[in-house]
């Protein structure tokens, strides 16, 4: 092996054992749900939407902990256990193979990911005045790829080895999380409650990945790139819920602001990166991204003592999400409409993203037996918000029907059990030649990511509720 493919790998062990390590400490509070874009919001099973009147209500809903009763304490978390694949499709601005090395960037690249996700809530109400709080996690994923292992100890091309999806992600994670304080307010003899939340979001993008200076996607000079970045932001939801049938017809509308509402967010930390036989580097930077608002809307219907149906959807901004910028710390990332950083703008990477609006609905429904155990039952659709010309392995969504199946059981005073499982149906997308990733210019240009793309994934929510 050469000394510049020495130090190279040396360097990619480091930087590969720092961000497993971040990774898998991440394992237990992200993971890839069946929102859209990378939303993770299933806490609450088939009780979290926005009419409902539990603590998980501070995020969905704020005026929903109006209409609760007492004080309630709630603990929930999730298990996503998840499959996906990637088979790049060749393309004209692919770096050829060498004859040594086929399959470099072209054998099919698997992950299978067990994750888990998070939430603590309480609220209480006091009179016609109701205060909560929360933490959870709405947004993130983790994902852990493969290895290829014919490429295993490759003395002379020892990059492939971490998979076709390398050019994008090795391992990684992206996610945010909340810390939630609502207030809500029932308005007397008119059945409609107003409530207010505050958000402090701390952010975190943590990623491994393959790149070259030029941004193609040749074996022969690959190296690493490592970001690891973090940062806090502010936000607020607002909501409605009327009852416009007591006892029976509730409706309810809320809104939740993108972290730093419209201002956008930078998060501070460093990028080390060792691209083909150059020195390694290390640099601070700022990480510039946005993340989604989105409004809700849900009916809930009670026609009988047994029986209750619930109809709901949401619609994400995700069209917010225009780019992943690094720049030097305290400058703009300012780019050309070619992906070229502007003068003076202190541009490292970019990854153009450009996703677009997405919605999703739900119906599900309950039926009581008796006075102890609830019975319910589910289906979903969720629409994708990545284009095809910006689809990658890193971040992967697809269009997606759900069907929900879960119980909850009054196991003694004041305890409630309840327990609801997904199954999540995506269908398969085929970019082939529709990329626009190697389009770009350096440093916004990285390898088309065309290709076929997989995944399945199945939800387990488990939650405690006390009503005291």
């Amino acid at each position: 092996m050469s000394n510049a493919a020495s130090t190279n790998m040396q360097h990619t062990s480091r930087l590969g054992a720092v961000s497993v390590l971040a990774a898998f400490g991440c394992v237990l509070v992200a993971g890839q749900a069946d929102a859209s874009g990378f939303s993770t919001a299933r806490f609450g099973g088939e009780h979290g939407h926005p009419t409902t009147t539990n603590p998980t209500s501070v995020y969905y809903n704020p005026a929903g902990i109006a209409k609760s009763e007492g004080i309630h304490l709630f603990l929930d978390g999730s298990l996503a256990i998840r499959r996906a694949s990637y088979k790049h499709t060749p393309a004209d601005t692919d770096m050829a193979e060498p004859a040594d090395a086929q399959g470099a960037n072209t054998d099919e690249a698997k992950l299978f990911n067990v994750l888990a996700v998070p939430m603590v809530g309480a609220s209480a109400k006091f009179g016609d005045f109701a205060i909560g709080a929360g933490f959870y996690v709405p947004f993130g994923g983790t994902s852990i790829w493969d290895k290829n292992e014919r490429f295993e100890d490759d003395p002379q091309y020892p990059g492939p080895y971490d998979g076709a999806n390398r050019w994008y992600s090795l391992n990684g994670t992206i996610m945010s999380t909340y810390y939630t304080l609502a207030a809500a307010y029932e308005i007397p003899n008119t059945g409609l409650s107003v409530g207010l939340s505050g958000n402090l979001v701390k952010s975190v993008v943590d990623t491994l990945r393959a790149r070259n200076a030029d941004g193609s996607n040749d074996v022969a000079l690959e190296g690493r790139s490592y970001v690891d970045a973090s940062g806090w932001q502010v936000g607020f939801g607002a909501g409605l819920m009327y009852d416009a049938i007591p006892n029976q017809l509730t409706l309810g509308l809320s809104y939740q602001s993108r972290p730093n509402v419209a201002g956008g967010m930078a998060l501070k930390g460093t990028l080390q990166t060792k691209l083909g036989p150059t020195p390694p580097t290390t640099q601070d930077i700022d990480l510039h991204q946005d993340l989604p608002d989105i409004v809700r809307f849900g009916v809930r219907y009670r026609p009988q003592h047994e029986w209750e149906f619930r109809v709901y959807m949401d619609w994400s901004r995700w069209s917010a999400f225009e780019q992943q910028c690094l720049g030097e710390q305290g400058k703009e990332c300012e780019l050309n409409d070619d992906g070229s950083p502007a003068p003076d703008s202190g541009v490292r990477q970019n990854l153009p993203r450009h996703w677009k609006d997405a919605w999703g609905a739900k119906a599900s429904g309950s039926y009581f037996i008796g006075e102890p155990l609830e019975l319910m039952l589910g289906v979903g659709y969720d629409g994708n918000a990545i284009p095809d010309e910006a689809l990658d392995p890193a971040l992967m969504d697809f269009d997606d029907i759900s069907v929900s199946l879960g119980g909850r059981y009054h196991v003694i005073e004041p305890l409630f059990v309840a327990l609801n499982v997904s199954q999540i149906f995506y269908f398969s997308r085929d970019t082939g030649g529709k990329s626009g990733n190697a389009a770009w210019q350096v440093p916004s240009r990285s390898p088309d990511s065309g290709g076929k793309y997989e995944q399945s994934i199945t939800v387990v929510n488990a939650n405690l509720e006390m009503v005291f």
